[in-house]
């Protein structure tokens, strides 16, 4: 069977296929500490269980609205226009299965047939083939050294075709958070060739040195060229019940329901009040995983820093390691090589660089527990000596 083009040219997430591998190696017998995938080795809250399990009980098992039941909507508002200084409303808010599907949704929204988006690199993996199948083409722009943005560099990239501007802030795979400054440059070259901010905020809530800025709070333009998008997949360790949502003009919001109206309808309402729960509950849950997070981001750097350069995170749950070294010494030949290395001897799965448009380069999600973290920090110093 001959298939589309499209579905063709997509190329596989290589985060996917490592935890792919690692379940193969696991069902033969083998033990593979992974630090691969960024999911938080912790449960949904018992408050958000038991409002999910509420609301199954109590028949919230229907089709519901596509933007997302209004209650949640509500508590997303107030929860962003309390944390960034803005005033939102139900309408500026659009709910979806995970922030991957309204990225998709962004992008199948905004951008036409041979349109632009300048992608700083390292990006998230899903990034290029998003904008691949909306019709659009990525053009991928360095970052600085500690991965901050070139501003320089962003600017210069733009042309004619350009439509929007991409961010993840904070950034995986490198933790770096953007600063109020950096998005104040950034804010001038949108306003000068007219262009859309789309602002990934997946980690948003786990910034562990400062707060967290966002573009939405910059300036009222700013607020009015930005499609932020967020999650509570990783903010409240809500991964396997899919649910995200959009920030943005009231006018974007109305098309961009209209398109997932199409896609997938609404989001499973017993999940939509979980993040109800999630929200009306978010300092009981978030201040013991951040407190537990920040722990685990200052030990893997103390110990993985001794092995590999890289950049200590300011948020996120990544340490981005520079393996150029032993690349120049003749140890592996690729960022991919040196995660099959890891894995067939020291028992540890890590991410290629080049899945993230950075070769040289290896991802650690320090996901697992302390006594795994220092296992495989003692793995891999062995298969390194």
């Amino acid at each position: 069977m001959k298939l589309s083009k499209r579905v063709e040219e997509i190329a596989p997430s290589g985060s996917i296929a490592i935890a792919e591998q690692i379940v193969t190696l696991r069902r033969s017998g083998k033990k593979i500490i992974g630090l691969n995938v960024g999911e938080p080795d912790f449960d949904a809250h018992n408050d958000i269980i038991s409002a999910t399990q509420d609301a199954l009980h109590s028949g919230k098992t229907r089709y519901s609205l596509v933007a997302g039941e209004i209650q949640l909507r509500e508590e997303i508002a107030k929860y962003v226009n309390k944390k960034y200084s803005i005033e939102s409303e139900v309408e500026n808010i659009l709910v979806g299965n995970g922030s991957k599907q309204i990225i998709y949704n962004t992008f199948q929204a905004i951008i036409n047939p041979g349109d632009e988006v300048i992608v700083p690199i390292p990006y998230w993996v899903t990034i290029p083939e998003s904008v691949k199948l909306a019709g659009g083409k990525s053009i991928y722009v360095n970052s600085q050294k500690d991965f901050h943005l070139d501003i320089k560099a962003i600017e210069k990239a733009v042309t004619k075709k350009t439509k929007a501007i991409y961010i993840n802030t904070p950034n995986n795979p490198s933790g770096v958070v953007y600063t109020k400054e950096e998005l104040k440059e950034l804010e001038v070259i949108l306003i000068k060739h007219d262009l859309i901010l789309v602002s990934d905020e997946a980690y948003e809530a786990l910034v562990y040195d400062h707060d967290f800025i966002s573009p939405l709070s910059i300036s009222e333009e700013m607020k009015k060229r930005t499609i932020c998008i967020q999650s509570f997949s990783k903010t409240f360790c809500m991964t396997g019940f899919r649910i995200g949502y959009m920030l943005a003009d009231k006018n974007v919001i109305k098309s961009i329901s209209k398109f997932q109206g199409h896609l997938c309808g609404n989001v499973a309402p017993f999940t939509q009040f979980g993040a109800i729960s999630a929200l009306n509950n978010q300092e009981k849950i978030l201040r013991p995983i951040l407190k537990e997070m920040k722990k685990r981001r200052d030990l893997s750097y103390d110990l993985f820093s001794t092995l590999f350069p890289c950049h200590r995170p300011e948020g996120a749950f990544y340490l981005f390691l520079d393996i150029r070294q032993y690349i120049k010494d003749g140890l592996v030949k690729d960022s991919y090589e040196m995660v099959e290395l890891l894995i067939e001897k020291g028992g540890v799965a890590l991410v290629p660089g080049s899945s993230f448009g950075q070769e040289g380069f290896i991802r650690l999600a320090y996901t697992a527990d302390t006594e795994e973290i220092k296992q495989a920090y003692d793995q891999i110093s062995k298969v390194l000596v």
